[in-house]
């Protein structure tokens, strides 16, 4: 007698019936069912039942935990197949068919006025995919990895590539991130911080790990303190970039300049004019025009330039005869109860000045 019976709770029944089948069982699930029903496998297996599983999925990874059920599962001479199916895993048609006579689907199928004939066509259907599925094959014994990165010294933010190769192995995850990987290809992201990168490939035997090292250089190592002359306090000064223009500065016509470096790295430093420089230096120089400089620090693993521009304002009357109409009115509108000195108002009066002249001619 052919039986039909439609759930949407399809693992529940399958356990049930696993207990009364009394000769085969054909199962199609997906990965995650068959966890969820490995327990009353192991019974009915025990019982004597035998049982064929075709498990459906959307890729070929196989957890190392899966191929340990399986590998159980074999051994009590289950037979497992794995098949590769997007569609058939979206829509999630599973079904079970025990004794070749009573079928239970999670889905509902169109009326049939003789059950054997839905019977057949699904047991038909099972067949066929056994047939064009891969058998569930425990591989063993040594495995191949070939695991390598294009850049091992970045700057934080920049993209790596990742390779890998791996030949005779179950599982392939890739540390810190975790995800799993296919025996061959790569994977290009971008990284902030030092980072340690292992492949992890597993098989029935053995677990083999390779790994690598990326350095991320948070800040360049070619960094420069820029300086300029300042007549009124007599010394040199910080100045900062131009706004929305990290490389460009501005200074008066024979304002005297100062570039300094200290790199600690081991390298060799040059600029396009200077020449060969040394490491720990600094250039001195009177600022009569615009102009610019680009430094070239060379390492073992990465080169590294660096561009500095100045531009040169020719109005050198904003140093005359400034100071003493300025304290007046910082003094009047503050109502300050003691005096600012004159060469810090100077350089405040300066300051204020050169910025609004460079901003008219960025603008």
């Amino acid at each position: 007698m052919f039986r039909f019976y439609y759930t949407f709770d399809l693992n529940s029944e399958i356990e049930k019936e696993l207990l009364r089948a009394s000769h085969l069982a054909q199962i199609l699930i997906d990965e995650f069912d068959l966890f969820l029903l490995s327990k009353t496998l192991f019974k009915a297996l025990d019982r004597g039942v035998h049982i064929e599983i075709v498990i459906v999925s959307n890729n070929n990874n196989k957890s190392m935990k899966l191929v340990n059920l399986c590998k159980r599962l074999i051994d009590q001479e289950a037979s497992i197949y794995w098949k590769v199916d997007e569609n058939l895993f979206t829509k999630e048609d599973y079904f079970a068919i025990f004794d070749k006579q009573y079928l239970i689907s999670s889905q509902q199928k169109e009326e049939y006025e003789i059950p054997e004939n839905l019977l057949r066509l699904k047991n038909d259907f099972f067949n066929g995919l056994a047939q064009n599925s891969q058998k569930f094959n425990l591989l063993s014994g040594d495995i191949e990895t070939e695991f390598n990165v294009d850049k091992t010294i970045v700057f934080s933010s920049d993209e790596i590539t990742l390779n890998w190769k791996t030949k005779n192995a179950h599982q392939r995850i890739i540390h810190p991130q975790g995800f799993e990987v296919e025996p061959e290809g790569n994977k290009t992201f971008s990284i902030t911080e030092d980072t340690k990168f292992t492949l992890e490939a597993k098989n029935n035997d053995l677990t083999i790990r390779k790994s690598l090292f990326v350095r991320v250089i948070n800040e360049n190592d070619l960094r420069m303190n820029v300086e300029a002359f300042d007549p009124i306090i007599k010394n040199y000064v910080h100045i900062k970039t131009a706004s929305n223009n990290e490389d460009l500065y501005a200074a008066y016509l024979d304002q005297k300049i100062k570039i300094s470096w200290n790199i600690a790295s081991v390298g060799k430093l040059s600029e396009s004019q200077l020449g060969k420089l040394k490491l720990v230096d600094h250039h001195e120089f009177v600022l009569t025009e615009n102009c610019s400089f680009l430094f070239t620090f060379k390492s073992v693993n990465i080169t590294q330039t660096k561009k500095i521009s100045f531009h040169c304002f020719r109005d050198k009357n904003i140093f005359k005869n400034e100071s003493e109409s300025k304290i007046e009115v910082i003094e009047n509108q503050l109502n300050l109860p003691y005096r600012i000195d004159k060469s810090f108002n100077s350089l405040i009066h300066i300051g204020v000045k050169l910025f609004n002249i460079f901003s008219k001619k960025i603008n």
